[in-house]
């Protein structure tokens, strides 16, 4: 979602402003500067970015803001050398965030560093790893290997591993899911997404259950944080959390690269194998198009394809 986040106009705040983001700036100063419209996660990445591109202008001798197309061309490049196109276009994006929230010609949109960025982004096509898949047979294992005593953190770790997976959740579905989303029917469980609701099996519906009887006030968000002394949070997980979910998992199992996108695609492939084509998958995993099942179905082509729908053509300047 677009943020809508006011621009500095004064004329006084403004030269505060510059001289402050001309050199390392901290968490609290990139929250002030853009209203409090991103995650903690958003911002940790935004101000390694701004850091990284200010240190370049101070061994190039050059201003950092507002900067020239030429130095911004040359940070990219160099950028390129050693890190993956996402990371370059974030960082990219971060410079030209900060130049239009500061009143100044934003860079990023000159001729010179859109055409470097095309290049790279042609010369690295298909860098970026998919995540590991986490399927069903793998959360079957973790859950045969936590059957003795299991801990209140592996009680939870099995149930959002279940539940994301059921219902092919995204990391801030997970995060915003409350109690009021989850329905019984008899014997049947159903959580609801949006328009869509999703019949849990008897294995995730049973895990879920161990879990909930485990939170006190069933009011709120259904996962929530464990403190080092085992004590369940009233304050539901962030994305740092469900990192970690994913590494002690990948540890019990023996498998590496897991992310929170995991679950999502191992969703993929088991609905694959029962039949279902990427459309019907795009509509039970609630993409806007089939262009990512088409990824993480290994058809990079149409996925390709796909995306050309969403993209934007922004004019030249």
């Amino acid at each position: 979602m677009r943020k809508n986040i006011r621009i500095i106009s004064d004329t006084d705040a403004l030269r505060h402003k510059i001289a402050e983001f001309s050199q390392p700036i901290g968490l609290e100063q990139m929250d002030c500067l853009t209203e409090s419209q991103y995650s903690k996660n958003s911002l940790l990445a935004m101000v390694k970015d701004w850091n990284l591109y200010v240190e370049f202008c101070v061994e190039k001798g050059v201003n950092p803001l507002p900067a020239s197309a030429t130095a911004v061309r040359q940070y990219v490049e160099r950028l390129a050398t050693k890190r993956k196109y996402a990371t370059v276009r974030r960082n990219t994006v971060t410079i030209g965030l900060l130049h239009r929230i500061l009143s100044q010609t934003d860079p990023t949109t000159n001729s010179q560093v859109r055409n470097v960025l095309t290049q790279i982004r042609l010369n690295k096509h298909g860098d970026a790893k998919q995540a590991t898949p986490l399927q069903l047979h793998h959360i079957k294992r973790l859950e045969k290997l936590c059957s003795k005593s299991p801990t209140i953190q592996e009680i939870r770790d099995i149930a959002i591993c279940y539940v994301m997976f059921e219902c092919a959740m995204k990391r801030s579905e997970l995060k915003s899911l409350v109690f009021s989303n989850i329905a019984v029917n008899g014997a049947d469980t159903y959580i609801q997404l949006g328009d869509s609701n999703y019949r849990l099996s008897e294995q995730a519906c049973r895990a879920l259950t161990q879990w909930n009887d485990l939170v006190a006030v069933q009011e709120g968000c259904v996962f929530r944080a464990i403190d080092k002394h085992g004590n369940i949070a009233s304050n539901p997980m962030d994305d740092s959390s469900i990192y970690r979910v994913m590494r002690r998992v990948g540890d019990k199992l023996g498998v590496s690269a897991l992310s929170g996108q995991s679950l999502r695609v191992g969703a993929v492939k088991e609905l694959a194998k029962q039949g279902l084509k990427p459309r019907d998958i795009q509509l039970f995993g609630r993409w806007l198009s089939p262009a990512m099942p088409y990824q993480y179905l290994g058809n990079v082509e149409q996925a390709e394809t796909e995306k050309i729908v969403f993209k934007t053509i922004k004019p030249w300047r």
